[in-house]
């Protein structure tokens, strides 16, 4: 039996700490529930919705693998030549090793585990909807819908195909009904719109509650960048039609984001800081919360992790991706986001320390973004048709991160280039350039050197989906 038609659906519930300065997703677990007193109470949605937020975040889904780990050595950010490291079959993008295929096949299951305790969520909620008193009906179900498009979507990113290859070939089930019946794989189109239609009625749903919040006494509303919220799933809109290249689209939800007054970039006194903000957490659109972030990191981007695990690049690498040697000096991210330790003249990525943070006032920011408001800037950039919106767009971004402005007068190949540079600074520990460079079909992943084909660009499906669905 597959995967995504197993009947161990077994919800991970939370309890929310009831405390005025916990945060909405400092969570610890709770005892698994009979069922049949899960729906019993609009807390019982709740619980069931926190639960996927908390499986998302697990170190095989977001909170690792595929933001910051593997899918990011994917997109040719880190050194991973060593014979040694752990990633270093994924870095030659060699899917078929055991190590390789056994996290690739962790990121199939947990992802339709998650999507399947959506459905069954969604499968109670409408005829309790009596449970439920002000809004909250519209935001669990909305923020669930929006869950469910999100995690089809990187399914697909990650095991559809290329899409400018054709969007009419066969790639994975998009499931909405939690049951045992086996689920055709659809066409590439067909996924996408079904992620269009769920996130379709998921915005009008959340419409009803547009507010961005830190911290409210309602913890449920509370932290709202950590929830699926009205403006995560615009921006999902956008970036998925920018994937189907409808760049009108692309570009109407784009600028929705940015037109709607909600989100500002940091200010570099908040980054440079002796207490850092360096995830720029007050542009996240969406970001999962991540209890471990601090082990996480360590494990991954400090010198603790030793050779074999570390990720990091060479000096010459980041200083070229951040063209050092052409007035790159100054932006925030070459400055603020790299760190040393020690004598040792070693860079490392350090968008997740937390060191500074918890060895001075005791805050800290455990997030992992997902979707961010530079992204919608370069979203519609690349979807205007206009050579002066799309410079004034990029300049927007670039002045946010202490960069010199772009001249007016540059080709669409110019500034289509200058849109890739900031995929490749913006998104460093995020896991988006790999699918930036699948989606525009790239020639070559510039950090690797390897050549940009279907055999690097699509993530095998575990055997055993192959081997029960025929769709």
């Amino acid at each position: 039996m597959t995967t995504i038609h197993r009947s161990t659906y077994w919800l991970l519930l939370v309890i929310l700490f009831s405390t005025g300065c916990s945060k909405w997703l400092d969570v610890k677990p709770k005892t698994y529930v009979n069922e049949s007193d899960l729906w019993k109470d609009e807390q019982g949605f709740k619980d069931a919705l926190t639960g996927v937020y908390v499986a998302i975040s697990d170190t095989t889904l977001y909170g690792k693998n595929f933001t910051m780990g593997m899918m990011d050595v994917l997109g040719g950010n880190y050194d991973v030549a060593n014979s040694f490291h752990v990633y270093n079959k994924a870095g030659s993008y060699q899917y078929t090793d055991a190590t390789t295929k056994a996290i690739i096949n962790e990121y199939w299951n947990k992802g339709y585990n998650a999507i399947a305790n959506l459905n069954n969520l969604l499968a109670n909620i409408d005829s309790r909807k009596s449970l439920f008193v002000n809004n909250n009906y519209n935001i669990v179900k909305g923020e669930a819908l929006g869950l469910r498009a999100l995690l089809h979507f990187d399914l697909l990113r990650a095991f559809g195909g290329v899409p400018a290859l054709g969007l009419d070939k066969k790639s994975i089930p998009y499931v909405t009904q939690f049951s045992m019946t086996v689920k055709p794989n659809l066409t590439m189109n067909e996924v996408l719109d079904a992620c269009l239609k769920d996130l379709l009625t998921a915005r009008d749903l959340l419409a009803v509650y547009q507010q961005v919040n830190y911290g409210i006494e309602d913890l449920f509303l509370s932290h709202t960048r950590n929830h699926m919220n009205y403006w995560a799933v615009t921006g999902l809109m956008a970036r998925i039609y920018l994937y189907k290249n409808d760049l009108e689209n692309a570009y109407k939800m784009a600028k929705a984001v940015i037109d709607g007054g909600r989100f500002n970039f940091i200010d570099v006194s908040s980054v440079s800081t002796t207490y850092p903000n360096r995830l720029f957490s007050p542009e996240h659109l969406f970001a999962v919360y991540s209890a471990n972030q601090e082990s996480i990191n360590a494990s991954l981007f400090k010198s603790s992790a030793g050779t074999n695990n570390v990720l990091t690049n060479k000096t010459t690498f980041i200083n070229t991706l951040f063209e050092i040697a052409s007035g790159g000096s100054t932006d925030y991210r070459y400055l603020y986001l790299w760190k040393t330790e020690g004598s040792s003249s070693t860079k490392y990525p350090a968008k997740y320390w937390m060191d500074d943070l918890l060895n001075g006032n005791g805050n800290s920011i455990r997030r992992v973004p997902v979707l961010r408001y530079s992204e919608m800037f370069y979203i519609a950039a690349e979807a205007t048709a206009s050579l002066t919106e799309k410079t004034t767009l990029l300049n927007q971004v670039r002045q946010k991160r202490g960069l010199p402005l772009l001249a007016n007068n540059l080709t669409a190949e110019q500034l289509d280039n200058e849109i890739f540079k900031e995929y490749r600074k913006e998104f460093y520990q995020e896991g988006q350039l790999f699918f930036y460079y699948k989606r525009k079909n790239s020639a070559q992943i510039a950090g690797s050197g390897i050549a940009g084909s279907p055999a690097v660009y699509v993530l095998p499906i575990p055997d055993d989906e192959i081997e029960f669905n025929h769709g």
